[in-house]
C-alpha cells in the first residue's frame, strides 16, 4: 500500500489543472483557416496566463546551450538560417520512434542549410488521447504519465526536449497547429534575448499518414511562416518534397526501428515481454516502466495498474 502520494502529478507538475473534458471530433484542422480580425490575432500572438505559468512547459535549457555552441562557430549565429522542430502525437506511451522521427528530421533538415537548435516531443492532452483509447478497446496511459515517460526517452540527448503545454492545458485539447503557434510564442522571448532578427523556423515533423490525411504536402501554416518535414518508415509512399513551400522529406526510418508503435510497447508490458520493451524503449524509459522505484509507482499506480506492472519489493528499491 503506498502512503506518500500526496501529489498525484508529482512535484514537477504542480501546474496541473484536472478538469472534467468532452471528447471532441477529431478532425478539426483545415489548411484553409478563415480570416481573423486584428484583434483576434494579437491575442493569438501573445502568450496568456497559462503560457507564463511554467518555464517547464516549453523547457529551453538544451536550445540555449545549442545557441551557446553555435554563437562559438562561423558564420555569426544571426546570420544563420535556424530552426526548431515539434511532433506531436498521443505516444501512448512514448518509444524510440518518436525520438528518430525528430533526428531524422533534424538531418533533413541540416542538409537543406538550416541550423536546428531545438526539437520538442509534445505528447496529446488527455481530451484527445482517453477518447480514442476507449474507442479502440485499449489502455490509455494519463497524460502525467505519458510525460514522464517522454522525459525518460530522451533523456540526455543535447537536442530532444519534452513540451508539456499541449497535454497540461486545461480545458479542451489543442490541436497540432495550435501546439506549434504556442511554441512559436514561447520562442520570441529568445529571438529577442539573442536579437535574432529573423527568428527560429518551426517546422512539424510527421509520419507519411498524417501527412496525407491532414494535406500537409501543401505546407503547413505557411502564412506564418512553419514549415513541415515528413518522415516515412521503411516502405512508406512519401509523395516529393517541395522546398519552395517549406515541406521536406526526409530519409526514411529503416531496420527494426521502422516497426517501432505504441501498440506494440502496450502490449509488450502487459505481457511482460521485456525483450521486446528494452528494444522499442529507451533505457531510462524501460526502467521506468518495468521497474518503476517505490516512488515512482505510488505517483502513478492508476497507470502502472492498467500496464499490469507490480509494485517493487522493499529488497528492489533498497
Amino acid at each position: 500500500m503506498c502512503t506518500t502520494c500526496l501529489n498525484p502529478m508529482g512535484s514537477d507538475h504542480e501546474e496541473a489543472v484536472t478538469v472534467a473534458i468532452e471528447a471532441p471530433a477529431l478532425e478539426v484542422f483545415r489548411i484553409e483557416e478563415p480570416k481573423k480580425d486584428e484583434e483576434e490575432e494579437d491575442d493569438e500572438d501573445s502568450e496568456d496566463d497559462f503560457d507564463k505559468s511554467s518555464e517547464a512547459l516549453w523547457p529551453l535549457a538544451k536550445l540555449q546551450a545549442q545557441l551557446e555552441a553555435l554563437s562559438l562557430e562561423r558564420p555569426r549565429l544571426q546570420d544563420r538560417k535556424l530552426a526548431v522542430l515539434l511532433t506531436t502525437g498521443a505516444m501512448n506511451p512514448p518509444h524510440r520512434g518518436h525520438a528518430q522521427l525528430l533526428r531524422q528530421a533534424s538531418e533533413r533538415l541540416t542538409k537543406a542549410g538550416f541550423a536546428v537548435a531545438g526539437a520538442w516531443l509534445s505528447p496529446s492532452h488527455d481530451g484527445y488521447v482517453q477518447p480514442k483509447a476507449r474507442k479502440l478497446g485499449t489502455i490509455g496511459l494519463s497524460a502525467s504519465f505519458r510525460l514522464e515517460a517522454a522525459e525518460r526517452t530522451v533523456g540526455d540527448d543535447a537536442l530532444l526536449a519534452v513540451g508539456r503545454w499541449e497535454a497540461m492545458k486545461p480545458g479542451r485539447w489543442p490541436d497540432y497547429p495550435e501546439v506549434a503557434v504556442a511554441l512559436q510564442r514561447k520562442l520570441r522571448g529568445v529571438e529577442k534575448a539573442w536579437q535574432l532578427q529573423d527568428g527560429f523556423k518551426v517546422f512539424y515533423a510527421c509520419g507519411t499518414d498524417h501527412a496525407q490525411s491532414r494535406g500537409l504536402y501543401r505546407g503547413f501554416l505557411t502564412e506564418r511562416g512553419f514549415g513541415v518535414v515528413i518522415v516515412p518508415r521503411a516502405g512508406d509512399d512519401a509523395s516529393l518534397e517541395a522546398p519552395e513551400r517549406s515541406v521536406f522529406v526526409a530519409d526514411s526510418i529503416d531496420g527494426e526501428g521502422a516497426s517501432f508503435n505504441s501498440t506494440m510497447v502496450r502490449s509488450a508490458l502487459e505481457k511482460h515481454r521485456k525483450s521486446v520493451v528494452n528494444r522499442t524503449l529507451s533505457g531510462g524509459a524501460a526502467d521506468f516502466m518495468l521497474r518503476p522505484s517505490s516512488q515512482d509507482y505510488c505517483l502513478f499506480q492508476e497507470d502502472f495498474k492498467k500496464l499490469g506492472i507490480e509494485p517493487p519489493h522493499e529488497s528492489e528499491t533498497v
